[in-house]
């Protein structure tokens, strides 16, 4: 009777999360085939020097979720006062 490798199962999740940070790293600039572990680690740094190393990943999500809504609803309010004394001048 085979029994299950915990190897296995930890190489087959590392390979599954570098798989995913590769796609998601190169779409943000670099092409697939030039993503490095020093741009992972880049990654990592900039969230360990703006988050707690125990901050859960969700809470980060959040985080950025919210920052990123606020951005634009100023960004759209500018462009509306924008048009708004545009339109009065």
């Amino acid at each position: 009777m085979p029994y299950p490798c915990s190897d296995q199962t930890q190489i087959r999740r590392l390979i599954g999360v570098l798989q995913h940070w590769q796609v998601l790293l190169a779409s943000a600039s670099t092409p697939a085939c030039l993503i490095t572990l020093a741009d992972v680690q880049a990654v990592t740094l900039t969230l360990l020097q703006t988050y707690e190393p125990t901050t859960t990943l969700e809470a980060i999500i959040q985080r950025l979720v919210g920052q990123d809504l606020r951005e634009q609803i100023e960004r759209r309010q500018a462009q509306a006062s924008k048009r708004v004394a545009d339109t009065a001048a």
